[in-house]
């Protein structure tokens, strides 16, 4: 967040997301141009900062950014901010091949896991639907969180990838058993009931969970 006082900026707020994309965005060209090593130093530095920074909070949920003291601000812990980071640690992992970063990454997922849902592994909850006010982009974070999970799930074994598998199995099945209308809409809460409340952003978020699945099975 910028504010201006009589032409001065003042910069008094670090948000969480926007230095996850640039993480995931410096990783992937660096994936596309290795002879670039601009990229990689970049990536490393974000991720170094992101990690020492406060954002990730005690629980290993990352809050929604920091506050002017740099301190974290303890605010919401959106499925995107958690999904949009396991993204970046996957693409440095797969450079780097550090395993800590997965493990960072499944602390993250597992936190998740836990507590965004309505039930313990069961069918994603993104907080603002408590009271079915996400606005016109929150109805998109969990396909994004989950579109990361799918890729996060691609890298592991055993029985850590298949419970991740089974998760997204499990909110699949509920959006398309319990969220989806007659003319196949699908809504808000993935857990259902099915409603009128969709658009392209739900529409969306669900066909991420979708493709989460696919990407799985294969």
């Amino acid at each position: 967040m910028v504010e201006v006082f009589g032409g001065v900026t003042k910069k008094n707020y670090k948000n969480a997301i926007t230095n996850e994309l640039f993480l995931v965005l410096s990783t992937l060209h660096y994936q596309f141009d290795k002879n670039n090593q601009t990229y990689l130093e970049w990536a490393t530095r974000e991720w170094n900062w992101f990690a020492s920074s406060g954002m990730i909070n005690s629980k290993n949920l990352v809050n929604d950014g920091l506050d002017g003291q740099c301190k974290n601000n303890g605010g919401t812990t959106w499925t995107y901010n958690q999904g949009v980071i396991l993204g970046g640690l996957v693409n440095l992992y797969s450079i780097n091949k550090n395993n800590t970063l997965l493990n960072i990454a499944q602390n993250i997922a597992d936190a998740v896991y836990e507590t965004l849902v309505y039930s313990k592994g069961g069918v994603l909850r993104e907080p603002c639907e408590l009271n079915s006010d996400c606005g016109a982009d929150g109805p998109q974070f969990k396909g994004v969180f989950i579109r990361y999970l799918g890729i996060l799930a691609q890298q592991l074994q055993g029985a850590e990838r298949t419970k991740y598998t089974t998760w997204v199995h499990t909110n699949s099945d509920s959006i398309w058993n319990k969220d989806r209308t007659s003319d196949d809409r699908f809504g808000l809460k993935w857990v259902g009931p099915a409603d009128q409340t969709a658009t392209a952003t739900t529409q969306t978020s669900a066909l991420d969970c979708f493709n989460a699945e696919l990407l799985l099975s294969q």
